[in-house]
């Protein structure tokens, strides 16, 4: 079994040789470089029993723990700079599992560009891995700024992550293509960086869309004072498919399945075209799904009837 030693060696390693101006990992603190603008800061914790799936490796949990940081910044329009690591280990983890938590953390480094800079390691019951990450902008996008007339928008497409938790724990049959994109989509999330900080400038508001579809339009709703009115629900490819082969509502996985990691924002009617330009020139796509309204409700238009939205999605300490 390592010891304390070996796993922050082990970490090291994974992070690599840090940049002038900033430290190496093993010092009582951590040294960045400061950038003009605001500090933004973001910590999120990775629990074994809740956020770690049967089938995800530890090396996928470890890049998961990173990925949950990083949907927030983009959804902020705001670019990482760094973070840190607190690092719960079972007593008798062994070398291997050590060494894939390091690999998950550098691919996490690699694939969005930010700086593992330091944390800690303590013993405990499962895996637990608490991110803490900080970044520097002269501007970051609220939850509070829609109007009514704004456009409600998204960044990707819902339901695979749920579908692939039903999947994954056997509960569930679907074609061999969809089920592999589904189970990716919950062992390896992709928020997209590039498109978030393409699209801040036109947010007018924004979140990241980790605990569902529905409740993150009526977190939206509450802190802007407006509600919505959703014309079009994002579904991914074959969850519709998906969800009628298994008896399942496909409206429900697409609202409150969460897992997501994409942007649920706000835009000027005015300013739709040249975001979309924006966001397809970084890569992604930006779907209208809806419009904000002045009467302070959330509902789905359907068939010229509106049907109100629950606010459903992930609640830690909830009912189960």
């Amino acid at each position: 079994m390592p010891d304390e030693f070996e796993v922050i060696a082990a970490m090291s390693k994974a992070a690599g040789k840090p940049p002038k101006g900033y430290s190496q990992i093993g010092d009582d603190v951590a040294v960045v470089t400061p950038r003009p603008g605001r500090v933004v800061l973001k910590t999120d914790m990775l629990v074994e029993h809740t956020d770690v799936p049967a089938g995800m490796t530890y090396r996928q949990a470890a890049r998961k723990a990173v990925a949950m940081c990083v949907s927030d910044f983009a959804s902020k329009g705001v670019r990482p700079d760094s973070f840190m690591i607190s690092l719960g280990l079972r007593r008798g983890v062994d070398k291997e599992e050590v060494e894939m938590v390091a690999l998950g953390l550098r691919d996490a480094v690699e694939r969005w560009g930010v700086h593992l800079v330091g944390g800690d390691t303590n013993e405990a019951e499962e895996l637990i891995v608490g991110c803490s990450m900080v970044g520097f902008a002269k501007r970051v996008v609220d939850r509070g700024g829609a109007s009514p007339g704004d456009a409600l928008v998204v960044t990707g497409a819902f339901g695979l992550p749920p579908a692939g938790l039903r999947i994954m724990l056997g509960g569930a049959k679907a074609k061999a293509r969809f089920g592999q994109e589904a189970r990716r989509s919950v062992l390896e999330p992709e928020p997209s960086l590039d498109v978030g900080v393409a699209l801040a400038p036109y947010l007018t508001s924004a979140m990241d869309s980790s605990d569902g579809l529905a409740r993150s339009i009526h977190t939206l709703a509450r802190a802007s004072g407006v509600g919505f009115v959703v014309e079009r629900l994002p579904a991914a490819g074959g969850v519709m498919d998906f969800a009628d082969a298994n008896d399942l509502d496909g409206d429900k996985l697409i609202l409150e399945g969460g897992e997501e990691y994409v942007i649920v924002g706000t835009i000027r009617a005015r300013d739709v075209r040249a975001a979309e330009r924006a966001v397809k020139k970084a890569g992604g796509e930006l779907t209208v799904v809806g419009r904000a309204t002045e009467r302070k409700e959330v509902v789905l238009e359907v068939g010229g009837r509106l049907e109100a939205i629950r606010d459903v999605g992930w609640t830690h300490l909830g009912r189960r």
